[in-house]
């Protein structure tokens, strides 16, 4: 028996030792490839925590969290995402001919041309806010609203109003909107490169390391 863990033991040293190796191979800063006015990547840092950033023109977006290597697998995970990303401000009902939604934030870039979906008894209707970031429907009793950011598509939201009666309502983008989540999200790590999917983009790339 003692032979037996005497030859456990070493093996189970190499097998650690070449897991610490390959984590610290992983670890550094990897880049976006071949995408066209737009910078994105992760930092892998060797405590197991990751930075991300995505980039195009003025707009950025932030993400980070924890990460792991299996089998050449490298797998993100981030903070548990809030569950709603807009805050009701106020509903009332208003003697008007309208349904109308506003959207408040402290950019008043991010509430324009936020796309809401009304179901009601008799179908859906959509539209996108306006430059005041503003949307009115006929007057009608609505079942939800359906409500998703151009810049944020990854923060769908829907409302049920708990009084149909009303038709007036101000929402607030929640402040961390503007966050990418991640949820057992993987890449393929093939030294010095990071291949798989984006957060953010449809398709496969390829994320080269900066050394």
């Amino acid at each position: 028996m003692k032979r037996r863990f005497g030859i456990l033991i070493p093996a189970l040293l190499v097998t650690i030792a070449i897991h610490a190796q390959q984590n610290n191979e992983a670890a550094g800063s990897y880049f976006l490839q071949d995408v066209k006015e737009t910078n994105s990547g992760f930092t892998l840092k060797p405590n197991y925590t990751f930075t991300f950033f995505y980039t195009k023109g003025h707009f950025t977006r932030t993400g980070s969290g924890r990460w792991t290597l299996d089998n050449s697998v490298i797998t993100f995970n981030s903070r548990l995402k809030p569950a709603r990303d807009f805050k009701l401000l106020s509903s009332r009902r208003v003697n008007d001919n309208f349904v109308t939604l506003a959207f408040t934030d402290d950019n008043p870039l991010n509430t324009k041309d936020i796309e809401c979906t009304l179901y009601t008894a008799n179908g859906r209707q959509k539209k996108f806010t306006n430059a005041e970031g503003i949307v009115q429907f006929t007057k009608q009793e609505i079942d939800s609203v359906k409500i998703i950011s151009s810049l944020f598509p990854d923060h769908p939201f829907t409302f049920v109003p708990l009084n149909k009666i009303q038709n007036n309502f101000v929402f607030e983008l929640e402040k961390w909107i503007s966050e990418v989540f991640f949820t057992d999200f993987t890449l393929q790590f093939s030294n010095p490169h990071l291949l798989g999917r984006h957060p953010l983009l449809p398709g496969q790339f390829r994320y080269t390391k900066d050394n």
